[in-house]
C-alpha cells in the first residue's frame, strides 16, 4: 500500500497527471468557447445592427423634420413673398429685381449652414420660370444650362410639379454636375415644398453622401419610398444587387450573402435598409470549426505522447541533482546523464557559489561601468548590438557627451531609416576625426554620442562644424540642435553629463540652422510684456482687427528676438496666445467647425522652429479665428451659458448631463439635442475639451504626475485620461509635457 502511494507521489506520475489535466482542461475550454462564440456572433450582429439602423432612421426623421421647417420658413420669407406678388401677371411691369439680391443672400445663409447638409437652396417662380438660389438668379432661357437643372430634373419637370397635389416631396437621388463643364459630380436629393395654387416653390438640394456619412457612416444603406421606389443608395451599397421582400412586422432577414435590416418611418412614409455581409463569415466559422476539431484531436494525441516522454526524461536527472545538492559542497559527485543541460548543471554546480561571491564583491567594492551604463540603458531604453556594448563597457578614462535633438519640420514623424542614417553619419564623422565615440538613439527624437579621451573636446569642434555643414543642407526636413557637455572623469557621472546636455538644449534660439551649444548659459528670464501692450493685442483680436493684431504679434516676436529669447520661450508665447483665442471661441459658442479648425491649427506650433515660422503661423491662425465670430458677441442663450459655465466651474466633479438637466428642469434627452444644435458639439465633447485644456495648464505649470493631473480634472482612471488626451491633441500627456519643457 505504501509503495502504491509512493508511486502516485512520484515525479513521473505527478508530471504526467499535470500535463494530462492541462490538456483536458484546455481542450474542453477551447471547444465550449468556440461553440459559444459562434452563437454569440450571430446574436450580437443582429442586435447591434438593428440598433444602429433604428438610431440612424431616427436621425434621418429628425433631420427631415428640421428641413421641413427650413423650407416652410423660406416659403414665407418676406422678400420672397413680396417678389412673388410683383411677378404675378398684373404686376410684372412693376417687378423690383433689386429684391433678388436680398433673396439670394437669405437663401445662401440657409444653404451654407452645416447643420442642414444642403448643397443648394432655390426658389422657383412659375411666372416666367424665374429662379433664384445661393449663386444668383436665372430666367426661363438659361435654366436648363445650370448644373442645378440637370436631367431628369429639368425646368419642364419642375414646372409640372406645380400641378402635383401635396406640399412636401422628396425626389429620388440624382448625380448632379458641380459646374457647367461637368468635370465633377455629386449625388443630391431634391426636397421641394409648395402650397396648393402657389406661384412659387422652394427646392432644397440635399448632399446625400455627406448626410449619410453624418447619420450612419460608410455602410451599405438604402432609402425607399413606401411604394418601393429607390430614393437613395449609399456608395457602399454597390455590391447589393437585389433586395429581399420583407413581411409585415419583419425587421431583418438573411437573403443571399447579406443580412438585411429594415426600419419603416410611418410619418415620412420612408423605408430605411442596411445590409451586412454574413455568409462568408458563417462559411469561415464552419471551416474553422472543422479544422479546429482535427487540430485539437491531433494535438491531444501528440501532447499525451510528449508528456509521458518528457516526464520520464525529467524524473531521474532531477532526483539525482537534488540528492547531490543535499551533500556538502566539497563532495559533490560528477553526474552523467542523457541531457546536456543536466550535465552542464552538474559540471558547474560546485562553482556557482564561488562565482556569485566573487561577482558580488566586485560590484560592491567599485562602481563599475556595467552598473552605471545599465542604469542609463534602462532609463533611456538604449538598443545596441552586444558586441558594441562589450566594447563600450570596457572603455575607461575621461569622457563627454554630445546630444543631438532632431526637430522634425514636417507633420509626419521622422522615419526610422532617417534617424538611423543621421546616427550612422555622426559615428562616421567622429571616427574620421580620431574620436573614440559610441553613438546611440535614446529617444524618438534624440541621439547621443559618448566620446572618450582627454583631448576629445578639441578635436570634436572640427567634427561638429563638419556635421553642421552637412545637416544644414537638410534643415528643411530636420533641424538639429547639438549640445556638448563638460568633460567628466568618473563613469558614475554619466547620468549627470546627460542631465547637463539635456538642460543645454533649452538654450536653442529660433533660427533656421543647425545650432551647436558648447557652454551652459544662465537661463534667460521670463518675457513679461506690459499690461497695456497685452490688452491692446487682445482688444484688436476681440474687435476682429486682423491687421492690427498681426502687427502687435510681429512686434512682440521681434522684441523677444532682440532680447535673445529661446525657441521654447517663443513657442510658449505663441501657444499661450493661441490657446486663449480658442478658449474665447469655445466660451462664446463659436461655430464648432471653426473651433475644431483653430484647435487643429494649434498643432502646427510643434513644427515651428524659427521666428519667421511663428509669424507665418500667426498670419494663418489670426485671420481664420477673427473671420469666425470670436470677437463678435452673439445673443446670449441662457441655457447654453448655464451649461458652459457649469462645466467651467465643475469639470473636476462627477458631472453628468442628467444632473445639469435636472437643475434646469429639462429632460436630459431634450438638453442633449439642444446643446448639439446650438453649439455643434454634444455635452461630453464640451466636457472632455475643457478637461484636456485644464490638463495642459497643469502639465506646463505644475510638477504633478500624470495620474494626479488626471484625477484633478475629473478622470478617475489614468488610462482613460491618457487615451482622451491623445485623441484630442495627437500626443500623450508625457509627450506634451516634454515638448513644452525646455531641454
Amino acid at each position: 500500500m505504501d509503495r502504491t502511494k509512493q508511486k502516485r507521489r512520484s515525479l513521473l506520475v505527478r508530471l504526467f497527471a499535470s500535463f494530462l489535466a492541462i490538456i483536458v482542461l484546455l481542450s474542453a475550454f477551447n471547444y465550449v468557447l468556440f461553440s459559444f462564440f459562434q452563437q454569440k456572433i450571430r446574436e450580437e450582429l443582429i442586435a447591434s445592427n438593428r440598433m444602429i439602423l433604428d438610431q440612424a432612421a431616427e436621425r434621418y426623421h429628425t433631420h427631415f423634420d428640421r428641413l421641413k421647417t427650413v423650407l416652410f420658413q423660406a416659403h414665407n420669407d418676406s422678400a420672397i413673398v413680396k417678389f412673388n406678388s410683383q411677378l404675378l401677371p398684373t404686376e410684372k411691369e412693376k417687378a423690383n429685381y433689386f429684391l433678388v439680391v436680398d433673396i439670394v443672400r437669405r437663401l445662401r445663409e440657409s444653404a451654407t449652414n452645416p447643420l442642414f447638409y444642403l448643397d443648394n437652396l432655390m426658389v422657383l417662380y412659375r411666372s416666367n420660370l424665374f429662379m433664384a438660389d445661393k449663386e444668383g438668379s436665372s430666367s426661363r432661357t438659361g435654366l436648363d444650362s445650370l448644373p442645378a437643372f440637370h436631367a431628369p430634373y429639368t425646368s419642364a419637370y419642375w414646372e409640372a410639379e406645380f400641378d402635383r397635389a401635396g406640399n412636401y416631396r422628396l425626389h429620388p437621388t440624382q448625380t448632379y454636375p458641380l459646374d457647367r463643364l461637368g468635370t465633377e459630380a455629386k449625388p443630391l436629393i431634391p426636397f421641394s415644398f409648395k402650397l396648393p395654387g402657389s406661384n412659387y416653390m422652394i427646392i432644397a438640394m440635399l448632399d446625400a453622401d455627406k448626410m449619410n456619412e453624418a447619420m450612419l457612416g460608410d455602410v451599405p444603406f438604402l432609402i425607399q419610398t413606401e411604394d418601393g421606389g429607390m430614393l437613395y443608395r449609399s456608395p457602399a451599397s454597390a455590391s447589393v444587387a437585389e433586395l429581399p421582400v420583407f413581411a409585415e412586422g419583419e425587421s431583418y432577414q438573411l437573403f443571399r450573402d447579406h443580412y438585411f435590416f429594415v426600419h419603416t418611418d410611418p410619418d415620412n412614409r420612408l423605408r430605411y435598409i442596411t445590409a451586412v455581409p454574413y455568409a462568408a463569415v458563417a462559411a469561415q466559422l464552419s471551416k474553422l470549426r472543422t479544422t479546429q476539431t482535427a487540430v485539437l484531436l491531433a494535438s491531444v494525441a501528440v501532447a499525451l505522447g510528449l508528456s509521458y516522454w518528457f516526464s520520464r526524461r525529467l524524473q531521474s536527472p532531477v532526483k539525482r541533482i537534488i540528492a547531490s545538492l543535499q551533500q556538502r559542497e566539497g563532495d559533490l559527485p560528477r553526474m552523467e546523464t542523457e541531457i546536456h543541460e543536466f550535465d552542464t548543471i552538474s559540471d558547474h554546480i560546485g562553482k556557482l557559489k564561488e562565482e556569485r561571491a566573487r561577482i558580488h564583491d566586485e560590484l560592491r567594492s567599485s562602481k563599475s561601468l556595467l552598473t552605471n551604463y545599465s542604469y542609463i540603458a534602462k532609463l533611456k531604453s538604449l538598443h545596441t548590438g552586444i558586441s558594441e556594448w562589450r566594447d563600450f563597457m570596457l572603455e575607461e578614462g575621461p569622457f563627454f557627451l554630445v546630444l543631438y535633438q532632431l526637430n522634425n519640420r514636417k507633420p509626419d514623424p521622422l522615419s526610422e531609416a532617417t534617424k538611423r542614417a543621421i546616427g550612422d553619419y555622426v559615428d562616421i564623422v567622429l571616427s574620421e576625426h580620431g574620436l573614440r565615440a559610441y553613438t546611440f538613439q535614446i529617444e524618438n527624437d534624440q541621439i547621443v554620442s559618448v566620446v572618450f579621451g582627454q583631448n576629445g573636446p578639441d578635436r570634436a569642434d572640427e567634427a561638429l562644424r563638419r556635421l553642421k555643414q552637412t545637416l544644414d543642407t537638410e534643415r528643411g526636413t530636420c533641424l538639429v540642435t547639438i549640445a556638448v557637455s563638460s568633460t567628466y572623469v568618473q563613469s558614475a557621472e554619466l547620468h549627470a553629463a546627460y542631465e547637463q546636455v539635456s538642460a543645454m538644449l533649452g538654450q536653442a534660439r529660433p533660427v533656421d540652422e543647425t545650432q551647436i551649444i558648447a557652454e551652459p548659459a544662465v537661463p534667460a528670464g521670463a518675457f513679461v510684456f506690459p499690461a497695456e501692450q497685452e490688452q491692446e493685442l487682445h482688444a484688436h483680436m476681440e474687435a476682429g482687427n486682423v491687421k492690427m493684431t498681426l502687427h502687435a504679434l510681429h512686434r512682440m516676436l521681434e522684441a523677444m528676438d532682440r532680447k535673445g529669447a529661446t525657441l521654447s520661450q517663443c513657442r510658449r508665447f505663441a501657444e499661450s496666445f493661441a490657446s486663449r483665442v480658442v478658449k474665447a471661441m469655445e466660451l462664446r459658442q463659436t461655430d464648432a467647425g471653426a473651433v475644431r479648425h483653430a484647435q487643429a491649427a494649434l498643432k502646427e506650433l510643434r513644427i515651428c522652429y524659427t521666428a519667421d515660422e511663428f509669424k507665418r503661423f500667426f498670419d494663418a491662425f489670426v485671420p481664420a479665428c477673427a473671420g469666425s465670430p470670436t470677437g463678435k458677441k452673439e445673443a446670449k442663450d441662457g441655457v447654453i451659458d448655464f451649461v458652459m459655465q457649469t462645466l467651467e466651474n465643475r469639470y473636476s466633479d462627477d458631472i453628468s448631463l442628467d444632473l445639469i438637466a435636472s437643475e434646469l428642469n429639462l429632460s436630459s434627452a431634450y438638453l442633449s439635442v439642444y446643446i448639439k444644435e446650438k453649439t455643434g458639439d454634444n455635452f461630453i465633447e464640451h466636457l472632455n475639451r475643457i478637461r484636456i485644456r485644464k490638463a495642459k495648464e497643469l502639465l506646463t505649470g505644475s510638477d504633478l504626475n500624470i495620474q494626479h493631473i488626471g484625477e484633478r480634472i475629473g478622470y478617475r482612471n489614468v488610462t482613460s485620461f491618457i487615451r482622451m488626451f491623445k485623441k484630442l491633441t495627437g500626443e500623450t500627456p508625457g509627450e506634451f509635457r516634454r515638448c513644452q519643457t525646455p531641454g
